[in-house]
């Protein structure tokens, strides 16, 4: 992907095309009408790719000021009206939080800066715009150069970055404790007999000089003066360089930092804007001075190549899920020649062994009436668990009930009764009722009675209830409740037939009783239940 770089000065506009993380492409333009037309000639030919300024100018101004430490919105409130009040006549202006004081309220660090002459960027801003070009942002070199210093492993508490700009100008930032706290560019005016190095001694001294004023510095203090430049411009420097008890100098050859930093090939002269153009393409800061409406082109070509993209992405995933669908389409085809063709064999195997059985000579008639009968009596004939459902579920709120057996059968008369073997139970109470009636013998099933066609279904049910001690009244009471609720289940009939203390005439009650009565004992009572099935 291509990148576009403008590195503006008060004398050039240098054009730098990057591609793959590298510079591929430099252009220069003098700061002029003609330079101007030239420029937009060479910026129609980019128009498509993404645009960066980086401004190294005179007009750039850097005030530092505390403001108290708050939220977030009021912070930006406050840092919105500080703008406004310190740079009233430029709308390139940023705000760079620089951390907290380390003593008293611990106030919040602002370093404001702004281009204060909106009219050096002004013809160029309105070619990018003429052109649609899609500006990405605006930076200052001077807020971004102390990348430079950490990539070079450059960390001391005072340092003084310098630093060549194309158009003959040597701009000096001051880093504390790595953040910037000023910044200033001089233009290169030698006056006879005066070197390079002579005059960027007498700069940095000043430069000290004032910062010192400012009450930057202490008394074991050491400002790092670190100075960018070309071997060849190495002899004309470094003799004029002299260290002093609060000034030390690190001239940094161009040639090795580019190596360091992987800039292939090396600048050919002292000037930093390559250098510092590869260290943005390496570590991007955010944008400066560019406001949303100058942003707009790139904010739209961002938008557009993110359509694209989801796009490719939605259509790859098509594709891809139509591939898939298709494979998975011919496999199942595949195997439904498969099936099909185990299908026919078998239906082949079928049809010889119908021909080879003998024929039995089942008739219509009967097959007609099996399948009446089948219709009829069968396919809805009732199950016992169906029966026992609605019962279980009337038993599961009666919990002193506790079932012991049951017999249940399919009738066409409701007046059926199973038979069943009573039981005693276990802690029978010491009064019981004895019959005096004759014992029934069971009846006998004729092997020619009729089918049941399961019209009723009737079940003789045994249960014991457990009272307190011999209370029949409540255990009598409970037998009754348990019919009456079982007899409002929809097609149910629940009768008592043995109660736990049957007092009918002709019954005898006969009982004995201990010393000590039981806590509890259980009752045995039996019910005949009648479930009548719906007509179909």
């Amino acid at each position: 992907m291509a990148n576009h770089y403008l590195y503006l000065t008060n004398t050039r506009m240098v054009s730098l095309t990057a591609r793959g993380g590298r510079l591929v492409a430099r252009r220069e333009f003098a700061v002029s009408g003609e330079g101007m037309e030239d420029f937009e000639r060479h910026l129609k030919g980019l128009r498509e790719i993404p645009t960066r300024v980086i401004t190294d100018l005179i007009e750039e101004d850097f005030r530092l000021d505390t403001i108290p430490h708050v939220g977030f919105r009021d912070r930006e409130a406050i840092i919105s009206r500080k703008l406004a009040q310190i740079f009233r006549g430029t709308p390139y202006k940023y705000a760079m939080p620089l951390g907290r004081e380390p003593e008293g309220r611990r106030d919040d660090r602002v370093l404001y800066t702004a281009i204060t002459n909106a009219e050096v960027l002004r013809p160029w801003l309105e070619a990018i715009e003429r052109l649609h070009v899609p500006l990405a942002g605006i930076h200052s070199a001077a807020v971004f150069s102390g990348n430079l210093l950490a990539a070079l492993d450059l960390v001391f508490p005072q340092t003084l970055l310098v630093t060549f700009t194309p158009g003959e100008a040597v701009r000096q930032t001051y880093f504390r404790d790595r953040e910037i706290r000023f910044s200033r560019l001089t233009p290169v005016d030698l006056e006879p007999g005066q070197t390079l190095g002579s005059m960027l001694a007498e700069e940095t001294t000043r430069t000290w000089q004032y910062l010192d004023s400012l009450r930057h510095f202490g008394q074991d203090d050491r400002l790092e003066v670190c100075v960018l430049v070309h071997p060849k411009d190495r002899p004309s420097i470094e003799p004029a360089l002299r260290d002093f008890a609060q000034i030390q100098y690190r001239l940094l050859d161009i040639e090795q930092v580019a190596a360091k930093l992987g800039l292939k090939p090396p600048p050919l002269g002292s000037s930093a804007e390559e250098v510092l153009v590869h260290l943005f393409l390496r570590k991007p800061v955010p944008n400066h001075f560019a406001s949303p409406e100058l942003r707009a082109d790139a904010t739209r070509r961002r938008a557009r190549l993110l359509i694209n993209q989801a796009s490719i992405g939605i259509l790859a995933l098509g594709v891809g899920w139509g591939g898939f669908v298709a494979s998975q389409v011919l496999r199942a085809d595949t195997a439904d020649k498969t099936s099909l063709q185990q299908l026919q064999s078998l239906n082949r195997e079928y049809d010889e062994i119908v021909r080879s059985l003998p024929s039995r000579g089942v008739g219509g008639a009967a097959m007609r009436e099996s399948v009446a009968f089948y219709n009829g009596n069968l396919r809805g004939f009732p199950s016992l668990l169906d029966f026992m459902l609605p019962i279980s579920q009337v038993l599961e709120v009666h919990p002193r009930v506790q079932l012991m057996q049951f017999a249940w059968q399919t009738a066409s008369d409701a007046a059926v009764t199973p038979t069943l073997t009573s039981t005693t139970p276990r802690d029978a109470p010491p009064v019981r009722t004895t019959k005096r009636d004759a014992p029934v013998a069971p009846p006998v099933e004729s092997p020619d009675a009729p089918f049941a066609n399961g019209r009723f279904q009737v079940a003789l049910i045994e249960a014991t209830v457990r009272m307190d001690g011999v209370d029949f009244r409540a255990a009598l009471g409970e037998v009754d409740q348990l019919a009456v609720e079982i007899g409002k289940v929809p097609g149910y009939r629940a009768d008592v037939v043995d109660s736990p203390l049957d007092m009918r005439p002709g019954v005898g009650i006969t009982g004995k009783l201990d010393e000590r009565e039981a806590a509890t004992s259980e009752a045995r009572f039996t019910l005949r239940v009648v479930r009548e099935r719906a007509a179909p």
